[in-house]
């Protein structure tokens, strides 16, 4: 069982793949290079503090799990930062190949990395649910908060640039929809593949959650999931009108929602290794 502390760098990391993959939602033409400037800095440096703090665990022995897996998870993780740094540096050029293979690097080492991390949260045959379980959990849920995260910078944004079409913005809606949407969806899937087909470990896990931590799923499902559903319709409203300060406003708290509902989530993925 992994503690609170490798949980919740997890959710940095998410943050910062999700955000990039976000950013790819977006027209890059559309939008002026400031916007995306400013938005890979934030993500670079939420991916920056997640491998700081994965590497200083990793020497205090903090991330349990096999030596070589560990090793093997923070050297992608180092690799996606390295990358990211690229792509970040990239969006101060006129270079659009190293840009595009800096940002594809990026992403697919990142992805790499995730799934690595997914790993060292159960013990399972390769040949298992939980193998499609739970890479697929981290990675949606990556893409909820970095389309979040993006979608809230965006709306600050159009503060700025006024006269800036809403395409964009409504793309990053859009996206961050569709994640909300696969998570819940995919959330309720997953706790009855992993009920049916999961292994006894894996079962009693899941009793000690219904058992021992209800109230704690409860919460998050309300503040997570819940709540920013709400929200997205009323973002969606506030867009036809348009009015895209409050629907900037929106987003804040619809992003508080999500990230207190993850933050609950990386403490019941501590408890018991659970995805949820």
């Amino acid at each position: 069982m992994q503690g609170f502390s490798s949980s919740f760098l997890l959710f940095l990391y998410q943050i910062a793949l999700g955000g990039l993959l976000a950013l790819a939602a977006t027209p890059f033409h559309e939008i002026e290079r400031a916007f995306y400037k400013s938005t890979a800095g934030v993500l670079y440096v939420i991916a920056l503090l997640g491998i700081w703090g994965e590497g200083s665990l990793f020497l205090q022995g903090g991330v349990q799990g096999r030596l070589w897996g560990s090793r093997l998870e923070i050297i992608f993780h180092l690799i996606f930062v390295i990358s990211f740094s690229c792509y970040l540096a990239s969006l101060w050029t006129e270079l659009p190949v190293f840009r595009a293979r800096s940002f594809a690097a990026s992403v697919l080492t990142g992805a790499g990395g995730l799934m690595l991390s997914a790993h060292r949260y159960y013990h399972a045959p390769f040949l298992s649910v939980e193998t499609l379980v739970y890479p697929s959990m981290f990675f949606v849920t990556a893409l909820l908060l970095g389309s979040v995260t993006v979608g809230m910078l965006i709306g600050h944004w159009y503060l700025i640039d006024t006269g800036q079409s809403l395409d964009p913005f409504i793309r990053i809606y859009k996206f961050f929809v569709a994640s909300l949407i696969a998570q819940c969806a995919l959330s309720a899937l997953s706790a009855l593949l992993l009920y049916w087909f999961g292994t006894p470990q894996t079962l009693s896990a899941m009793e000690r959650l219904w058992q021992q931590h209800s109230t704690l799923l409860a919460i998050r499902v309300i503040v997570g999931q819940a709540a920013p559903l709400l929200l997205a319709w009323m973002i969606w409203r506030t867009l036809l009108i348009p009015h895209t300060m409050a629907a900037t406003g929106l987003f804040y708290i619809a992003l508080l929602g999500v990230f207190v509902g993850e933050i609950l989530g990386r403490q019941i993925l501590a408890l018991t290794a659970l995805p949820f």
